[in-house]
């Protein structure tokens, strides 16, 4: 089951340049769905500056991570300036540590785009952390399945979702299926456009 695609919305082109430009003066185009490749806790929240941006400029910006990473995005966003539970109250800013269910994350990451939509929000930000399957049983093969219909949806809807793997922390053979659902790849700071393995 795919997430339903939206229509773009009004003033939202999809050829529309600059989406957000990350840390490094790495530009990303709206419609990007990218894999961060990185290493160690501190490359988990490397990204926060994207989601903090987002909840300035009123994207809705979900967050999709192990339960036990969620207190601590909720510092660093505060650390940025931003009151994670003000945007929390207003749904601006979604956590979740996953689903266990197939259908059911289809269903939810369908909302989360739906619900911006509704609220007239500019874009979404998604940024996720690629181990949550672990933490809530989710097979992997569904995984990657489920990144595959999230290639479409983004599409569908001025967004960039990155999707964020620790090196050291995954399988050899996960991380080449990490590799073969994503468009594009952040390695160390740097974007390769056009993965070649997608």
């Amino acid at each position: 089951m795919l997430p339903r695609a939206l229509p773009p919305l009004p003033g939202h082109p999809l050829n529309a340049s600059v989406f957000t430009q990350l840390a490094g003066g790495v530009a990303l185009a709206p419609h990007e769905h990218v894999a961060v490749l990185y290493r160690g806790r501190v490359g988990a929240f490397a990204f926060v500056p994207f989601l903090a941006e987002g909840l300035k400029r009123r994207d809705v910006c979900f967050y999709l991570a192990p339960r036990s990473l969620h207190a601590e995005m909720a510092e660093s966003l505060r650390a940025l300036g931003i009151d994670a539970e003000v945007h929390l109250q207003m749904r601006r800013l979604r956590l979740s540590e996953g689903l266990g269910n197939f259908p059911e994350l289809c269903r939810s990451a369908t909302e989360i785009f739906h619900d911006a939509e509704h609220q007239g929000a500019p874009g979404v930000r998604w940024l996720e952390e690629g181990s949550w399957p672990r933490a809530v049983g989710f097979p992997m093969l569904q995984f990657f399945d489920f990144h595959a219909a999230l290639n479409f949806q983004v599409k569908h809807y001025p967004s960039v979702a990155l999707c964020q793997y620790d090196l050291d922390d995954i399988e050899p053979q996960h991380l080449l299926s990490a590799i073969a659902v994503h468009r594009h790849l952040i390695l160390e700071g740097t974007l390769v456009r056009d993965n070649p393995f997608y």
